[in-house]
């Protein structure tokens, strides 16, 4: 957990940065409402490779579209230009993968600004699933704790219903940002919907996304299916005929990825928290196969190489660095005028930007470690340099680092500095939410004086 602070140094603290998530001050909040109204007509025609939507919820989403997918109609149903490579697990955005979803109108909200620096407590939310009760048995995840309960078993129907949404095998939109998007909008669209049943292709994109990092075949495949049914309530299919004489309605990744709930904001948060941790109860650790039989990953690999065996203990943030393929400017810009936050801070990571987060939490004096997509070296080269930083700042080993092991890094860090305009870097900082975990930096700007500070909260991930 994050060191104690001294009651004089706390106070500093507080008067810099108020943490939770994030505070909005009333810079914030006054950005973030003016740019929500204007980005739109003001933004769109100067950017031709840039695609504004309206989320829903009262703000936007702003979605890299340089014309890599090609969107066609057949029988009512969206498919995806095959000649698109969508099989890397690089997160770029010169490709959907790089939405970024902000400005939700309940950002304008109060949000809580309690801040705590007690080692006890410095690193965990105010749980909300009774996590202070003794008897309640936290998550782990690669040998750390997190700030929240295991989830309860679901209580499924295994029977398959009339009225079927079903995701056929074809159809992908996007890499793993986007298909974890459309993941969490396939519960949500089917909730709204009314569907009875959710129905999912034994080998098709959705499964392939996500058994890349949760929910290996280490058994039979009987076995598999019947855990991975009875954790998200839905039925794996292996031929549409076991859907015979029901009505079946067919969704397709891109349907998913624009699909807007008219559900309030906190409901469709706390759907999606239950997502996530019911991915994590099964997360792979090298052992097993995937749904077209390949050996799966160890999401471990990165605590385990650079943690070591005081993993379970170790006090450590995580920066991630992105350049997001040259469109990284361009995209933090597009975020900066919908947030309030600054427009390159977060692609610079330069050292007094890190210090102003870490130094005030009495994190300069553990470990930091960079996590990246290595379009970038001068940021670790800068960091190294300074005089504070240097002595504890690391990457991942190579040998170790992957998408999946990075990421569960980051998410189990103690302290995570992202960028809000990468999808990684939104879901790494979703994920924190729904474990409970504090101090996760994304949306800052400078203050009238000068002094850094958040300008959004969860509510713009």
């Amino acid at each position: 957990m994050v060191p104690s602070l001294s009651t004089s140094s706390r106070r500093t603290a507080m008067e810099k940065q108020k943490t939770k998530f994030g505070h909005i001050s009333r810079f914030g909040k006054a950005s973030i409402v003016i740019c929500v109204f204007i980005v739109a007509s003001i933004l769109l025609p100067d950017s031709p490779d840039l695609v504004i939507i309206p989320d829903g919820d009262g703000g936007v989403d702003i979605v890299s579209g340089t014309g890599r997918f090609l969107t066609e109609k057949n029988e009512g149903v969206t498919t995806v230009d095959e000649s698109v490579n969508v099989e890397s697990d690089a997160e770029t955005n010169a490709d959907p993968d790089a939405v970024v979803s902000e400005a939700k109108s309940e950002a304008t909200n109060e949000v809580e600004s309690k801040h705590s620096t007690t080692a006890s407590d410095d690193n965990n939310d105010e749980s909300d699933d009774n996590t202070n009760e003794p008897d309640v048995e936290l998550m782990e995840i690669c040998g750390r704790k997190t700030a929240t309960s295991i989830p309860k078993p679901k209580q499924c129907d295994s029977s398959i219903g009339k009225h079927v949404l079903l995701v056929e095998k074809w159809h992908q939109y996007g890499r793993t940002g986007n298909n974890l998007r459309e993941f969490f909008h396939l519960f949500q669209y089917a909730k709204d919907e009314k569907f009875d049943t959710i129905a999912i292709a034994k080998t098709g994109w959705l499964t392939e996304a996500i058994m890349k990092f949760w929910y290996a075949i280490e058994e039979s495949y009987e076995d598999w299916q019947k855990k991975f049914e009875e954790a998200f309530c839905v039925k794996i299919i292996s031929d549409k005929k076991e859907l015979k004489g029901r009505d079946i309605h067919k969704i397709t990744g891109r349907d998913l990825f624009y699909f807007k709930s008219p559900e309030d904001k906190k409901t469709k948060i706390d759907n999606q928290k239950d997502l996530i941790k019911t991915l994590f109860q099964s997360y792979n650790e090298g052992n097993g196969v995937d749904a077209l039989n390949r050996t799966v990953n160890d999401m471990c690999s990165a605590i385990d190489a650079s943690l070591g065996e005081e993993k379970s203990t170790a006090v450590y943030s995580v920066i991630h660095s992105r350049k997001l393929e040259g469109q990284g400017h361009k995209l933090l810009e597009k975020t900066s005028e919908v947030t309030g936050c600054d427009p390159v801070a977060a692609l610079n990571m330069d050292p007094d930007y890190v210090k102003s987060i870490l130094e005030p939490i009495g994190m300069l004096d553990h470990p930091i470690l960079l996590i990246s997509d290595g379009e970038n070296p001068d940021v670790f080269k800068r960091l190294h340099k300074d005089p504070d930083i240097g002595p504890q700042i690391r990457e991942v080993p190579k040998e170790s680092s992957w998408l999946g092991g990075d990421m569960t890094l980051a998410i189990m860090s103690n302290t995570f500095i992202g960028n809000p305009a990468s999808s990684l870097s939104a879901f790494i900082a979703q994920s924190r939410v729904a474990f409970g975990l504090n101090h996760t930096y994304l949306f800052r700007a400078r203050d009238g004086g000068g002094e850094w500070m958040d300008v959004c909260d969860e509510n713009c991930i």
